[in-house]
């Protein structure tokens, strides 16, 4: 019972005998009785008052309060709520049949040395690193539109720092975007990656075939109905050009890649207590120009499937699957170590630029994707086996040199074993081999493929 309850009980305690007597013979008595109640009023007041004032001092306006989402609170004198969070990785990791240097932090298949190659006769080595460690700022603030949302993310896997002296590895920006309502703008996961099916990997770079594209859109949701979203959106373009090397011809040609229009990407989600399913879209244009009559322009695009399916337990089946002309960046592997586009003389020569080649631009088709399946053991134990794939059409004989390094087809396979003692902790143990197969020899001897594995460690610490 409160103290205003409390006090309000004991004047009625103390009207009640004055209720239960006769009648006031006379208006003198009366006034008395209408005097004391007032009193009673006043003295009530005065101590609701001081009550109110005690609350005060131990919450005053700007005091911090719990927020509208989990884990956050409310900014001091504002309805904004707000959260701080991330994780601290320390991975651990020894690298077979070629060294780190070469690979990378990340377990990057296009990088893998071929044989006969300087950096495959080198063996392998031992690294450890805190570049994936992320920090995370998220807001929600009330409006009349709805509750404004804003998120900024970051991790440390920018510029490797000097491992001689302090490791101080560069933060570099994961996302920065805001939402009202439907509408989304800033940089996030791309509008074609599938939000409901990823692969769990203690490696930070996944397996082979995987969308993973991080840039700047404007993106409009539509729910069709619950769990079922019609997702649209306009992207940054980035276009690769690459044309047939020699005549003092590098090849490499994005310097005359014009960038005219935005990606455009539809998305179709659902989830279901079964799982989830993910469809989506992407239609690019491509425009190559040297400034001169040497211009030409075209379309490309892909396409990806992606499906999350319960089996028994906990356990869940993944897949994905991409495919497309021009589909280049969205697809990890291509991003890394192919090119969107090639251009070639209009009158069939290679090429080389030279005047009154003219120019044609056409697209290189691309496809990948991959599998994976979570075992439960235990409750806070479980392994993921992971298969990706990639496959490049590169028309080695439009670009004769200029298709030297470009991958033909990588593979790779991956288990691990992910254990969380405690609820904000996870310890994974992945064994991971990748393959590599080149368009066209780029090593001496005429080698075009390289294999190599790596055994790694990761310690997570989440906040």
């Amino acid at each position: 019972m409160s103290f205003k309850h409390r006090l309000l009980g004991s004047c009625v305690l103390i009207a009640l005998p004055f209720a239960a007597a006769p009648a006031l013979a006379d208006d003198e008595s009366a006034a008395e009785l209408q005097a004391r109640l007032d009193a009673l009023k006043e003295r009530l007041a005065a101590l609701e008052n001081d009550q109110r004032a005690t609350v005060e001092r131990v919450a005053p306006a700007q005091a911090v309060t719990g927020g509208v989402f989990p884990g956050s609170w409310k900014l001091p004198g504002s309805d904004t709520s707000i959260s701080f969070s991330g994780f601290v990785k320390a991975d651990s990791f020894f690298t077979f049949n070629a060294p780190s240097t070469a690979i990378g932090d990340s377990f990057v298949l296009s990088n893998i040395p071929i044989k006969g190659s300087a950096a495959n006769s080198q063996g392998g080595d031992f690294r450890m690193h805190s570049r994936q460690s992320r920090i995370r700022f998220e807001t929600r603030t009330p409006t009349d539109w709805g509750n404004l949302v804003t998120r900024i993310e970051g991790d440390f896997f920018g510029a490797v720092g000097n491992q001689r002296v302090s490791n101080g590895d560069a933060f570099r920006i994961r996302q920065a975007y805001g939402v009202l309502g439907p509408v989304l703008a800033g940089q996030t996961q791309s509008t074609f990656m599938d939000e409901d099916t990823f692969a769990e990997n203690v490696d930070n770079f996944g397996p082979s075939g995987d969308t993973n594209v991080r840039q700047t859109q404007i993106r409009y949701t539509y729910e069709i109905e619950p769990n079922m979203f019609l997702d649209g959106s306009l992207e940054n373009p980035e276009t690769a050009i690459q044309s047939s090397s020699g005549a003092g011809v590098t090849g490499n040609m994005n310097g005359s890649a014009v960038d005219q229009m935005p990606d455009v990407i539809a998305r179709w989600r659902y989830k279901a207590s079964w799982g989830a399913v993910n469809v989506s879209g992407v239609a690019r244009y491509f425009n190559y120009s040297q400034g001169n009559s040497a211009n030409d322009s075209t379309f490309g695009g892909g396409f990806h499937g992606g499906a999350t399916i319960k089996t028994w337990g906990k356990d869940v089946l993944k897949g994905t699957f991409n495919y497309g002309p021009g589909i280049g960046r969205y697809i990890r592997d291509a991003a890394a170590g192919n090119t969107d586009t090639y251009v070639t003389c209009a009158n069939g020569g290679n090429a080389i630029m030279t005047a009154g080649c003219g120019a044609d631009l056409q697209v290189v088709t691309m496809m990948g994707g991959w599998a994976a399946y979570q075992h439960w053991w235990a409750d806070n134990i479980r392994s993921n086996v992971t298969y990706g794939w990639f496959h490049s059409d590169v028309p080695t004989g439009q670009l004769g040199a200029g298709a030297n390094g470009f991958n033909r087809n990588l593979q790779n396979a991956a288990v691990n074993l992910i254990w969380n003692p405690v609820s904000k902790v996870a310890i994974g143990l992945e064994y991971m081999y990748g393959w590599r197969y080149l368009a066209k020899a780029a090593a001496p001897n005429g080698q075009m493929e390289g294999n190599a594995s790596r055994l790694q460690l990761g310690m997570q610490y989440f906040f």
